[in-house]
């Protein structure tokens, strides 16, 4: 596809317009949130729904040049659990979508049309609670399902990257190209929505999150936290605060949701991973001397709790502490023998030691207890592969795999271990998966060309692959 704009005599296509992509993150910022205008306004015509998945693509792949991404297994799983929690209920959809932890302290989080949603990291660290977090990733996917930025926008991609011209912070010719196109027409838009589609954004996302088993009394808390933060902090206001602006209607209104839903009280789980999950973020930062000294205070005032011993006993493995590390875990998993995830940590830090049967023993308590957890198939493929046994590996990867097809990570394991067993054409292929699914075409064509080589293109595998590399080609023209 070729899209070719025009503003007096300048001409701007698709290849030079899609680097701007990566500014979209400022359109929830500027375009899903203000407060001051009429609710009721006439709907656009949105742009086509594989535009919407394309504009998607392209800015994950700009961003990952621009945004530092979170890139450890658990806090990938724990964000995506909860997007996929969400989606549960609400039938099929039609995008992928796709969920990302952005290494930032700003208190953010926004949606891109086509399914593709972005966390911080500071505001991972400020909730309270997972339910918090759920109010948020539900009130970004409902500007998604409900197409808010392609109603914003107008009927074609191009209004889209207007749109995002408009708010260029800078000068530059890039900048004044996407300004040129419709920039009146994309900022009056942009104006008349904000009002109403934050109002359907907090409505939906909180039905969403009750239909889910979520707390929706979460989503005001957390409206509260943003306002506190607002109060205390009035000059350098959170980028959320920005994009969501926070008014006493929002509030009321929310607050009448919830009301309306007469939810009881929702199953919790027995811990909320939100602590481990906000520890593992500084810990990746290596701020694992801090971790060891609040968890020890901790510690100090209450020998058994099984939190402190389970965060300390995984700041003392990031440090390569094993025995403090394991000492922690197993007084951990004493003081709270029915949680899978401390099993999964015991078993993973038992395969770091080479201590291959307590390691066994330790993830095949996590599977019992949450048999369709990724997670747990993927370190038991880690333990197999230490171990040598790439066969039973392999199966493990294919099992995390299978339960969550859109993440990269199993992909890439298996093509590791296939490669490891010289079946190279399936090493090429689950390579070219993994990287499919993180967005490197390249890369992706290259290991399908190879793995189509040794496949043979007679072979009914070969022409399947073959198809996908057509696919993969059609897509970027």
């Amino acid at each position: 596809m070729r899209c070719v704009a025009r503003a007096g005599n300048t001409h701007y296509n698709w290849p030079v317009l899609r680097k701007l992509l990566y500014t979209l993150l400022l359109v929830i910022g500027f375009t899903g949130c203000a407060s001051r205008l009429p609710a009721q306004v006439p709907l656009v015509k949105p742009i086509a729904e594989d535009e919407e998945v394309r504009i998607s693509r392209e800015f994950r792949r700009q961003a990952k040049k621009q945004l530092k991404l979170v890139r450890h297994p658990e806090i990938e799983r724990y964000v995506d659990r909860i997007g996929r929690q969400l989606l549960s209920p609400m039938g099929p959809q039609p995008f992928d979508y796709r969920f990302f932890v952005v290494e930032n302290s700003q208190l953010n989080a926004f949606a891109i049309p086509g399914g593709t949603i972005y966390v911080h990291s500071g505001l991972i660290e400020k909730v309270k609670s997972t339910d918090e977090l759920a109010g948020v990733v539900g009130h970004e996917i409902v500007h998604i399902k409900a197409r808010h930025i392609a109603r914003i926008s107008g009927p074609d991609p191009l209004s889209l990257l207007a749109l995002l011209g408009v708010f260029l912070s800078g000068g530059g010719a890039q900048a004044q190209a996407a300004g040129a196109i419709g920039q009146a027409l994309a900022a009056t838009r942009q104006l008349a929505y904000n009002r109403q589609l934050e109002q359907e954004a907090d409505a939906l996302g909180v039905k969403y999150m009750a239909d889910a088993g979520y707390d929706p009394k979460a989503a005001l808390a957390f409206l509260r936290l943003i306002d506190q933060e607002r109060v205390l902090n009035p000059v350098d206001l959170p980028p959320y605060l920005m994009t969501h602006p926070l008014s006493q209607e929002r509030v009321t209104r929310v607050e009448a949701v919830v009301h309306s839903l007469r939810v009881g009280a929702t199953k919790r789980e027995a811990t909320d991973p939100i602590r481990k999950i906000q520890t593992l973020l500084r810990l990746e930062r290596d701020e694992a001397d801090g971790v060891i000294e609040q968890y020890a205070r901790l510690l100090n005032q209450n020998a058994k709790s099984a939190e402190a011993l389970h965060m300390l006993g995984l700041a003392y493995q990031y440090r390569s502490r094993w025995k403090e590390a394991r000492e922690h875990l197993e007084r951990a998993r004493a003081a709270d023998p029915q949680s899978p995830g401390i099993d999964r940590d015991l078993g993973r830090l038992y395969t770091q030691m080479s201590e291959f049967g307590p390691a066994h023993d330790a993830l095949e308590r996590a599977l019992g207890a949450e048999p369709k957890e990724p997670l747990n198939h993927l370190w038991l493929g880690e333990l197999f592969e230490k171990e040598g046994k790439l066969s039973e590996a392999v199966l493990a990867f294919l099992r995390a795999h299978n339960l969550s097809p859109l993440w990269p990570e199993p992909a890439q394991r298996l093509g590791v271990v296939y490669g490891k067993m010289s079946r190279l054409g399936d090493a090429h292929y689950y390579l070219a998966r993994s990287q499919l699914l993180a967005d490197e075409d390249e890369l992706a064509l290259a290991n399908l060309e190879r793995a189509l080589k040794i496949s043979g293109p007679n072979t009914l595998r070969g022409q399947l692959i073959a198809d996908e590399i057509a696919a993969i080609k059609a897509r970027r023209r």
